[in-house]
């Protein structure tokens, strides 16, 4: 069984659903980063409180657990959208079993096919469970999450207790920004994130 932790940095963001809704730009991973800027940029201007959003404490539960962990630099990746996880799932062997576990705002088990190839930042681990039905996810989510889809609830594993990846071996790890969730004033915290990964790898 190969391991994978899966990170996107907006599930860190101390921002209920609500409060996502109002002060966010209607973005997607598809939009040019000029025009994310700019959409960001007018949010600063219309909501000031959007400056004031920092990390939650699991951020630092997190960063600690990662700088203990020891994995393989070239097993590591860093990216914009949570997406390209799957280019790099695509390359284990198809009889191999994965244990997922995704730590993340967004359950990315949603139906909508678009962008390149019908793939996209919400819909890439749906796209992975259809292709390798013997895979297994576990969701780490905020308690606002929205936990259902169209066909009801979702059929994997979710918690909202960041501590249970203690319990799990990794073999890859996956992080990924998501600009179009990530306000850009926390930058820095992201970049801390992946500094602690690398501070835990091997050669």
């Amino acid at each position: 069984m190969i391991g994978i932790l899966s990170i996107d940095f907006d599930y860190f963001i101390e921002a209920s659903s609500e409060e996502r809704d109002i002060y966010f730009p209607k973005g997607s991973d598809e939009l040019p980063v000029d025009m994310l800027n700019y959409m960001w940029k007018e949010r600063y201007l219309k909501y000031p409180k959007l400056k004031r959003l920092g990390v939650i404490r699991d951020y630092y539960i997190l960063k600690n657990f990662l700088i203990l962990l020891s994995i393989h630099k070239d097993n590591i990746y860093i990216s914009d959208s949570h997406k390209y996880i799957k280019r790099i799932i695509d390359k284990f062997p198809w009889n191999l079993q994965l244990m997922i576990v995704n730590i993340d705002f967004h359950h990315d088990y949603y139906h909508y096919y678009q962008g390149e190839d019908n793939l996209n930042c919400g819909n890439w681990l749906r796209r992975v469970i259809e292709e390798r039905p013997n895979t297994k996810v576990k969701w780490v989510r905020r308690e606002d999450s929205q936990i259902f889809t169209l066909e009801g609830e979702l059929p994997f594993e979710h918690t909202t207790d960041i501590r249970t990846i203690f319990n799990e071996k990794f073999d890859y790890i996956f992080i990924c920004r998501s600009p179009e969730w990530s306000p850009p004033h926390l930058s820095g915290k992201f970049e801390e994130l992946v500094r602690s990964i690398y501070g835990g790898k091997t050669a």
